[in-house]
Parts: structure tokens; C-alpha cells; sequence
């Protein structure tokens, strides 16, 4: 499953050239990713009470500028699951359909109950087909 979310880039998101600050893509990417869980069925607060998923990785590849008032597409998917770990996969496009950024995060499983690495349990699973190729058989 890939997730689409649109979002207008703020005032607050930009530099003083009115270009889309570089961090905010991290932002725009954890739009994408709690609203990929919310279309998936589960709020992030609901897996929050059950599970933690912290970022141990974070990857923003910049292919052109978003600027101020811009409605961007940010795709999400899930590329990768392992045992005890998974990667959302991301790209955001304009308006227009051009790429603006690709990426990715990288997420452990974490027992908030023991305070230790734990295996993706089968609700997770389910919850995160795995789509290798992203969007249009694009990485």
C-alpha cells in the first residue's frame, strides 16, 4: 500500500528566499508516515500505547525546491521489514507531478513495557505490506 498526503508548504517551512527549509522534509515525511498508519486503521497514539517505533535513521535525497504555498504529495510505503525493524520509503512531488525529495526512515520496535527491542508483532505486520519499489516502480 503507498499512502498519499497533501500538504501546503507554510511560511514557517521556508528559509527568507521562500524555499522549503531543508529539516521540514523529515517533518512532511512523518506527515506522510502517521497518516499512512491512520489510512492503515490505527492512529499513531493507539501503536504508541502498544508499541514505540523510533527513527534510527533518517535519509532526505533534494531534487528540486518547494517554495512557499506549494501543495505537495508526500507518498508513503512501507520497503522494508525485518524482524525487528522496518523502512517507510517516501517521495514528494508537486503540483505538477515532479519529484522534490525522495527518502527514507528507518524505524525499530521498541516494548515500552520492557525498554527493550522486540519483534514486529503480527498486527504491525499486517498493517505494512511491503511495496520494494515505491510509487510507479520508482525507489
Amino acid at each position: 500500500m503507498i499512502a498519499t498526503t497533501t500538504i501546503r508548504v507554510r511560511y514557517g517551512d521556508t528559509d527568507c528566499m521562500k524555499v522549503v527549509y531543508y529539516s521540514n522534509y523529515l517533518t512532511y515525511f512523518e506527515v506522510g508516515r502517521v497518516e499512512y498508519l491512520r489510512q492503515q486503521g490505527m492512529s499513531i497514539a493507539d501503536i504508541n500505547e502498544k508499541i514505540h517505533m523510533p527513527v534510527v535513521e533518517a535519509l532526505v535525497r533534494f531534487v528540486k525546491p518547494a517554495r512557499l504555498d506549494d501543495l505537495l504529495d508526500v507518498h508513503c510505503w512501507v520497503s522494508e521489514r525485518k524482524r525487528a525493524s522496518f523502512r517507510f520509503g517516501y517521495e514528494i512531488r508537486d503540483a505538477a507531478g515532479a519529484t522534490v525529495a525522495t527518502g527514507h526512515t528507518l524505524h525499530a520496535c521498541w516494548d515500552p513495557a520492557t525498554s527493550k527491542m522486540t519483534a514486529l508483532p503480527p498486527w504491525l505486520q499486517q498493517m505494512m505490506p511491503v511495496v520494494p519499489e515505491g510509487p510507479a516502480g520508482r525507489v
